[in-house]
């Protein structure tokens, strides 16, 4: 019969009680009496030589080792984009190309990084503002820079295994065409009629209003309305001042960049014989003006050819006459879809031949 450990144990205190009580109770016949630390002593003696001998005859009992279990999701992670100065609360979304389960994941104001657990599968990821107004993607115009050459706006496939980590998987694209990210499922979008006069300046459903008003002497005014419940907003505009010292030329107004954007482009001409060129150009963030370029200089000259903006104006040495340049410098800047980056740059003489004397040192 196997006797457990504890049945075991029960059986030795038993005996021990009892040759405690044997040992307590000898008659007056006995030649000594023990002493009670002798009788406990002992107990314990017998209690523990038990215990040992019982241990060897008790086979040990081996535990099984627990097994993991093995992983059945991956992780996906990158930044979060937005086309202005801040990140509004919006929600990413994760579909699962085989089974198009959608899974969402809500994103904080001003959360630049998120994370997300997943099964495995294939995934795009795409991201709307709460409205539907305005969607990005992790798309193939985000590895290949967001730069105004990025056309491709398709969706990424995302391969996800089990266990591993999927980065640098960034909702930074906005730049696409309507359609170019896919709706969450249940979502329609009605389709909205322009106010009139009204254009979008980021063509995300909503709509703006570019205008010049001229005060005479006063000067000129470029104003931006914003279409707000069903009626025009003024949210920002720009004074050219007394007309005698600066003035708003008429090129002034809004510029289409890129696949739908459009930016507000103001060139301020002042007078006197230098004739200078102030060029600024705005974009539309949201909720108001950014400016996103600036340069002035001297017999200035602007063009737009596609996406660049070319600044050309007087260089002089020192001592040249104000009405005779001896250079020239052309400015190319061109449009990334965030940003102006220059992409070209030269120094031209406004002469042929050899050089007059004003331009040599």
């Amino acid at each position: 019969m196997k006797l457990t450990k504890k049945v075991l144990y029960v059986l030795l205190v038993i005996t021990a009680m009892t040759a405690a009580s044997l040992a307590c109770g000898q008659t007056e016949s006995t030649p000594t009496e023990a002493p009670p630390d002798l009788v406990a002593t002992s107990v314990s003696a017998t209690m523990t030589a038990v215990a040992e001998e019982t241990e060897e005859l008790i086979p040990s009992e081996e535990v099984p080792p627990t097994e993991s279990p093995e992983p059945t999701t991956g992780t996906i992670s990158g930044r979060v984009c937005y086309p202005s100065e801040f990140i509004p609360e919006m929600t990413a979304y994760f579909m699962e190309t085989t089974t198009n389960v959608v899974t969402e994941l809500p994103i904080a104001e001003n959360q630049g990084l998120y994370s997300i657990e997943l099964p495995t599968g294939t995934y795009v990821a795409y991201i709307w503002r709460d409205e539907y107004n305005l969607g990005g993607s992790y798309s193939q115009a985000v590895p290949c820079g967001l730069h105004v050459g990025c056309t491709d706006h398709s969706l990424i496939p995302i391969p996800l295994v089990a266990g591993a980590i999927a980065t640098d998987v960034d909702l930074c694209d906005w730049y696409g065409d309507p359609g170019d990210v896919p709706l969450p499922p249940g979502v329609s979008l009605p389709t909205a009629t322009p106010p009139p006069g009204g254009i979008s300046l980021n063509c995300d459903g909503t709509y703006q209003r570019v205008r010049i008003t001229d005060a005479g002497a006063d000067g000129k005014t470029l104003w931006v309305d914003n279409w707000v419940s069903g009626s025009w907003s003024n949210v920002w505009s720009l004074e050219g001042g007394d007309a005698m010292i600066r003035q708003i030329e008429d090129e002034a107004g809004y510029y289409n960049f890129g696949t739908c954007k459009k930016l507000i482009i103001i060139p301020l001409r002042y007078s006197g014989s230098g004739a200078v060129l102030e060029l600024e150009i705005y974009r539309w963030t949201g909720s108001g003006i950014s400016n996103v370029y600036s340069h002035e200089g001297t017999h200035g000259e602007w063009s737009k050819l596609g996406d660049m903006i070319t600044f050309e104006e007087s260089i002089y040495l020192y001592g040249e006459p104000n009405c005779c340049p001896c250079n020239r410098q052309v400015l190319e800047h061109t449009w990334d879809g965030a940003a102006f980056v220059q992409t070209g740059s030269a120094i031209n003489p406004t002469y042929t031949g050899d050089p007059p004397d004003h331009c040599v040192p």
